[in-house]
């Protein structure tokens, strides 16, 4: 499949079977030999921080206006901003109550859904 629609996607968010149980619900939309993409939605208040050891990340703010982790920096981020995640860099976003939070997520090197690429810091 080369083409999806985000706003279909996050409508829908058929939420892969090993995201279910995570903060982040993600529907995985692109996987490629050297990347992955995804839309994560968060709709839960709190936060969501995580740590990908393996993989850096690139996300397109696709819904919400909440403030964004990365690291040590904290910055509120809205539909349209790009933020760039190193890998093994604590980061998510913190909601409060009410609060949604949609992005495309895209990782590299590939994500492969069968290894436990994500420690949360809910842990």
């Amino acid at each position: 499949m080369y083409f999806n629609n985000l706003n279909q996607i996050v409508e829908s968010l058929d939420t892969d079977e090993s995201t279910k149980n995570d903060p982040i619900k993600r529907t995985f939309v692109f996987d490629g030999k050297h990347l992955t993409a995804n839309v994560g939605i968060v709709r839960d208040s709190g936060n969501a921080l995580h740590t990908q050891k393996h993989h850096d990340e690139i996300l397109v703010i696709i819904e919400g206006n909440v403030d964004f982790k990365v690291g040590h920096e904290v910055k509120k981020v809205s539909k349209g901003d790009l933020v760039f995640i190193p890998q093994n860099t604590l980061h998510g976003p913190i909601l409060e109550e009410g609060e949604r939070f949609a992005a495309l997520s895209v990782f590299a090197p590939y994500f492969d859904r069968s290894k436990n690429n994500i420690v949360w810091d809910r842990d």
